[in-house]
């Protein structure tokens, strides 16, 4: 049985991976909200 403890440390290339990953998936994200609040915005106009 492997302890947690004794697991080793993700490398710095990962965390590099999971950053590109956050953005990948961020900045679509935040262009649909953007978008979509414009159009909001014009309904309430």
């Amino acid at each position: 049985m492997v302890d947690i403890g004794e697991a080793e440390r993700p490398g710095s290339g990962s965390w590099v991976l999971v950053a590109l990953a956050w953005i990948a998936v961020g900045l679509p994200l935040l262009w649909g909200i953007w978008t979509t609040l414009q159009k909001a915005a014009v309904l309430f106009r």
